[in-house]
């Protein structure tokens, strides 16, 4: 009996023993993991120049940022994965509203990583990296941040005239501050012959769709293409677009779909961008403003 007890004993001991170790070992690796994780010193100097560029000793959260090499991983709102070893590379920042400000410095390109970027909420100025926007544009990088960080373009304007009817000229402002304007010339149509006109306008907003849609635009070729064109038909509508890239206003005039196809993807475009808009306040006016005096021109 006496060796059966003991035996027993020492099995629970050994038992109690190994999984002692085993929790001793699991927690040490917890310990150690943030500090084990040793980034490229490309990627450790990429975060120090956005700390310094962007006012760092003023973020909201700073926590362990510009700490000894090895200890990138755990700085607020940095995001690695675990290659083996002691290498890893930065996936993922996440700074939103955390009081920078300032550009994001070229250097941060070499986060050659970077899966996922959060830095909307800011102060920020300039556009990121071109080499990121690229892996954006790609599909490779998920940002989120102001429409501004990844165009240069600041605002697109768009407006159809049917020539040869009463009601429904539309024009269009998206700008790169997120707001977005409409005016729809309408029918009041209070008896079968009443020629009566009003101005709809309705405001909201638009967010990731601006980026895109510039970026679009861009690559379409649109800037590169002549300021008009016609053809010789009658009672045809004319489309006018206006996109202003780094202060400078481009503009095309489009009769009866006479311009070329990468001008009517444009038209396209920007149209199927407002029927996805949640428009959040609607009015009305007498007379909805000319196309020219929308230039440059405050939302209402």
């Amino acid at each position: 009996m006496r060796t059966t007890a003991t035996n027993v004993i020492l099995a629970c001991s050994l038992v109690f023993f190994s999984v002692q170790v085993d929790t001793s070992r699991r927690n040490a690796r917890a310990n150690s993991f943030p500090t084990a994780q040793r980034v490229a010193p490309e990627e450790r100097s990429a975060l120090a120049d956005l700390f310094k560029a962007t006012g760092g000793e003023h973020w909201k959260k700073k926590d362990g940022w510009l700490g000894t090499p090895g200890t990138e991983c755990s700085w607020y709102g940095v995001e690695c994965f675990d290659a083996g070893g002691e290498s890893s590379g930065i996936t993922g920042l996440e700074l939103y509203a955390n009081d920078l400000e300032g550009q994001i410095p070229p250097s941060f390109a070499h986060l050659s990583h970077l899966k996922s970027l959060n830095v909307y909420g800011n102060h920020l100025s300039g556009t990121l990296p071109d080499s990121l926007i690229e892996r954006w544009l790609a599909g490779h990088l998920a940002v989120i941040a102001e429409p501004a960080l990844l165009t240069d373009v600041s605002e697109i304007d768009y407006r159809f005239d049917p020539s040869a009817l009463l009601c429904g000229q539309q024009e269009l402002i998206l700008r790169s501050n997120s707001q977005a304007t409409s005016f729809t010339t309408k029918c009041r149509n209070a008896t079968p012959r009443d020629r009566v006109t009003y101005c709809e306008v309705k405001e909201g907003h638009i967010y990731s769709e601006f980026p895109r849609l510039s970026w679009l635009i861009e690559k379409s070729g649109y800037f590169a293409l002549e300021p008009s064109y016609s053809t010789s038909v009658t009672d045809g509508a004319f489309e006018f677009t206006r996109v202003i890239k780094a202060g400078k206003a481009h503009e095309i005039e489009d009769y009866a779909e006479a311009g070329p196809f990468a001008l009517w993807t444009v038209h396209r475009s920007i149209e199927g961008v407002a029927t996805s808009l949640s428009w959040e306040s609607v009015k009305r006016l007498p007379k909805c403003p000319s196309w020219d005096s929308l230039k440059n021109s405050p939302t209402p």
